[in-house]
Protein backbone atom coordinates (compact mmCIF):
# COMPACT_ATOMS: atom_id res chain seq x y z
CA UNK A 1 0.00 0.00 0.00
CA UNK A 2 1.23 3.45 -0.80
CA UNK A 3 1.45 6.20 1.78
CA UNK A 4 2.86 9.71 1.75
CA UNK A 5 3.93 11.85 4.68
CA UNK A 6 1.52 14.78 4.87
CA UNK A 7 4.45 17.23 5.03
CA UNK A 8 5.37 16.15 1.49
CA UNK A 9 1.81 16.56 0.18
CA UNK A 10 0.41 19.71 1.79
CA UNK A 11 0.84 23.01 -0.03
CA UNK A 12 2.99 25.45 1.90
CA UNK A 13 3.78 23.03 4.72
CA UNK A 14 7.56 23.16 4.49
CA UNK A 15 7.63 26.96 4.29
CA UNK A 16 5.14 27.50 7.10
CA UNK A 17 6.52 28.83 10.38
CA UNK A 18 3.26 27.75 12.04
CA UNK A 19 3.61 24.15 10.81
CA UNK A 20 7.22 23.86 11.95
CA UNK A 21 6.24 24.73 15.55
CA UNK A 22 2.97 22.79 15.68
CA UNK A 23 2.10 19.42 17.20
CA UNK A 24 -1.13 17.43 17.60
CA UNK A 25 -2.31 18.92 14.31
CA UNK A 26 -3.54 15.81 12.49
CA UNK A 27 -6.98 17.33 11.80
CA UNK A 28 -5.36 20.45 10.35
CA UNK A 29 -3.12 18.31 8.12
CA UNK A 30 -6.02 16.02 7.14
CA UNK A 31 -8.18 18.99 6.12
CA UNK A 32 -5.29 20.63 4.24
CA UNK A 33 -4.41 17.49 2.30
CA UNK A 34 -7.97 16.25 1.65
CA UNK A 35 -9.28 19.62 0.47
CA UNK A 36 -6.06 20.84 -1.21
CA UNK A 37 -5.55 23.89 1.04
CA UNK A 38 -2.32 25.46 2.16
CA UNK A 39 -1.37 24.47 5.71
CA UNK A 40 -1.78 27.97 7.15
CA UNK A 41 -5.29 28.30 5.65
CA UNK A 42 -6.37 24.96 7.15
CA UNK A 43 -4.74 25.86 10.48
CA UNK A 44 -6.68 29.12 10.72
CA UNK A 45 -9.93 27.43 9.65
CA UNK A 46 -9.65 24.65 12.24
CA UNK A 47 -8.80 27.17 14.97
CA UNK A 48 -11.79 29.37 14.12
CA UNK A 49 -14.41 26.74 13.26
CA UNK A 50 -13.36 23.83 15.49
CA UNK A 51 -11.98 25.81 18.43
CA UNK A 52 -8.54 24.22 18.21
CA UNK A 53 -5.83 25.74 20.38
CA UNK A 54 -2.17 25.80 19.20
CA UNK A 55 -0.35 22.58 20.10
CA UNK A 56 -3.56 20.89 21.24
CA UNK A 57 -5.59 18.25 19.46
CA UNK A 58 -8.93 18.98 17.80
CA UNK A 59 -11.71 17.60 19.96
CA UNK A 60 -15.24 16.84 18.77
CA UNK A 61 -14.13 16.50 15.16
CA UNK A 62 -16.74 13.92 14.15
CA UNK A 63 -19.86 15.82 15.27
CA UNK A 64 -18.49 19.07 13.83
CA UNK A 65 -17.81 17.45 10.46
CA UNK A 66 -21.24 15.80 10.47
CA UNK A 67 -23.11 19.11 10.77
CA UNK A 68 -21.12 20.93 8.09
CA UNK A 69 -21.72 20.46 4.38
CA UNK A 70 -18.58 22.20 3.13
CA UNK A 71 -15.19 23.43 4.26
CA UNK A 72 -14.18 26.76 2.75
CA UNK A 73 -16.74 26.29 -0.03
CA UNK A 74 -15.64 22.75 -0.93
CA UNK A 75 -18.62 20.41 -0.52
CA UNK A 76 -18.36 16.99 1.09
CA UNK A 77 -20.61 14.28 2.41
CA UNK A 78 -20.34 11.96 5.39
CA UNK A 79 -20.17 8.32 4.45
CA UNK A 80 -23.24 6.48 5.76
CA UNK A 81 -22.68 4.38 8.87
CA UNK A 82 -23.52 1.24 6.86
CA UNK A 83 -20.52 1.92 4.64
CA UNK A 84 -18.25 1.95 7.68
CA UNK A 85 -19.47 -1.40 8.99
CA UNK A 86 -18.27 -4.59 7.44
CA UNK A 87 -21.05 -7.19 7.19
CA UNK A 88 -19.03 -9.84 9.02
CA UNK A 89 -18.62 -13.18 7.35
CA UNK A 90 -17.81 -16.28 9.35
CA UNK A 91 -14.16 -15.24 9.27
CA UNK A 92 -14.80 -11.64 10.35
CA UNK A 93 -17.77 -12.08 12.71
CA UNK A 94 -17.21 -10.85 16.24
CA UNK A 95 -17.63 -13.37 19.02
CA UNK A 96 -21.16 -13.03 20.28
CA UNK A 97 -22.35 -11.44 17.04
CA UNK A 98 -22.66 -7.77 16.23
CA UNK A 99 -21.09 -5.59 13.60
CA UNK A 100 -17.47 -5.57 12.65
CA UNK A 101 -16.11 -2.11 11.97
CA UNK A 102 -14.35 -1.17 8.79
CA UNK A 103 -10.57 -1.33 9.04
CA UNK A 104 -8.15 0.74 7.02
CA UNK A 105 -7.36 -2.30 4.86
CA UNK A 106 -11.05 -2.91 4.07
CA UNK A 107 -11.65 0.81 3.49
CA UNK A 108 -8.87 0.94 0.90
CA UNK A 109 -10.37 -2.09 -0.85
CA UNK A 110 -13.92 -0.69 -0.83
CA UNK A 111 -13.01 2.91 -1.75
CA UNK A 112 -9.97 2.80 -4.08
CA UNK A 113 -10.82 6.13 -5.74
CA UNK A 114 -11.78 9.53 -4.36
CA UNK A 115 -10.72 11.97 -1.66
CA UNK A 116 -11.51 11.04 1.93
CA UNK A 117 -10.82 12.48 5.35
CA UNK A 118 -10.73 9.52 7.72
CA UNK A 119 -10.97 9.49 11.52
CA UNK A 120 -9.68 6.59 13.60
CA UNK A 121 -9.45 6.56 17.40
CA UNK A 122 -7.65 9.77 18.39
CA UNK A 123 -6.30 10.53 14.92
CA UNK A 124 -7.22 11.79 11.43
CA UNK A 125 -5.60 11.50 8.02
CA UNK A 126 -6.41 11.62 4.30
CA UNK A 127 -6.85 8.95 1.69
CA UNK A 128 -6.65 10.16 -1.91
CA UNK A 129 -7.12 7.59 -4.67
CA UNK A 130 -5.93 4.77 -2.41
CA UNK A 131 -2.89 6.63 -1.05
CA UNK A 132 -2.77 7.27 2.70
CA UNK A 133 -1.54 10.78 3.50
CA UNK A 134 -0.64 11.42 7.11
CA UNK A 135 2.03 10.37 9.58
CA UNK A 136 4.74 8.03 8.31
CA UNK A 137 3.13 4.99 9.97
CA UNK A 138 -0.54 5.69 9.10
CA UNK A 139 -0.42 3.55 5.98
CA UNK A 140 0.85 0.59 8.02
CA UNK A 141 -2.05 0.64 10.49
CA UNK A 142 -4.17 -1.70 8.37
CA UNK A 143 -6.18 -2.97 11.36
CA UNK A 144 -7.10 0.53 12.58
CA UNK A 145 -10.89 0.85 12.86
CA UNK A 146 -12.43 3.64 10.84
CA UNK A 147 -14.74 5.61 13.13
CA UNK A 148 -15.87 8.20 10.60
CA UNK A 149 -15.09 9.31 7.06
CA UNK A 150 -16.13 12.04 4.69
CA UNK A 151 -15.83 12.12 0.92
CA UNK A 152 -15.00 15.33 -0.90
CA UNK A 153 -17.34 15.89 -3.81
CA UNK A 154 -15.56 16.57 -7.07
Amino acid sequence: MKSICSADHIKGYKGSAIAQNEKNDCVVRAIASTFGFEYDVAHKYVAEEFGRQPGKGTFGTIPKLKIRKHILNVPYQSLPKEDLLYPGSAIHQKKGGGPVYMTLRLFLEKFPLGKYLVVVKGHAFSIINGVVIGNANDGKRLKAKIKFAIKVEE
